[in-house]
């Protein structure tokens, strides 16, 4: 029978962060230019419609 050894994936760590350094820089960039941009204004007409549908559907206090 084949000898078999379980590894734990959260202690297995890359040799050489240099080139997954790279990467992670360069989504946090990207990351960052999109999170930068205005919202569009079709979305934010969606997310206005759900703000009034939800105000509607709430009990009114004191009632």
């Amino acid at each position: 029978m084949p000898d078999t050894q379980e590894t734990d994936a959260s202690t297995s760590r890359p040799a050489d962060l240099g080139s997954t350094s790279a990467i992670g820089r360069r989504l946090k960039a990207y990351y960052d230019d999109v999170a930068s941009e205005p919202v569009p204004d079709r979305f934010m007409s969606l997310l206005d419609a759900l703000d009034a549908a939800e105000a509607k559907s709430k009990p009114r206090e004191g009632n």
